[in-house]
């Protein structure tokens, strides 16, 4: 799912409420395999999640912060 998403954010200014959105499946599918899931079954917060493996994280990619990258990345391109 993070692939097709990170494909999509090359080119689209996403709002940040579909982020948060993402990111809420993405949680909930990592811990429990749901679509709803409480605070109380999460053994890890997601801002540690995020994080490389390096700094003790699990290596998945922040959205919010990919798409900022993708899209200074598709400027940088055009520019030069």
């Amino acid at each position: 799912m993070t692939v097709i998403l990170i494909y999509l954010l090359i080119a689209l200014d996403v709002p940040k409420w579909f982020i948060k959105t993402v990111d809420k499946w993405r949680l909930n599918f990592l811990w429990r395999g749901r679509k709803e899931l409480q605070g109380r079954h999460c053994p890890m917060a997601w801002q540690r999640v995020t994080r490389p493996f390096q700094l003790g994280g699990l290596g998945v990619h922040d959205l919010q912060t990919m798409a900022w990258t993708l899209r200074m990345r598709w400027l940088w391109l055009q520019k030069t």
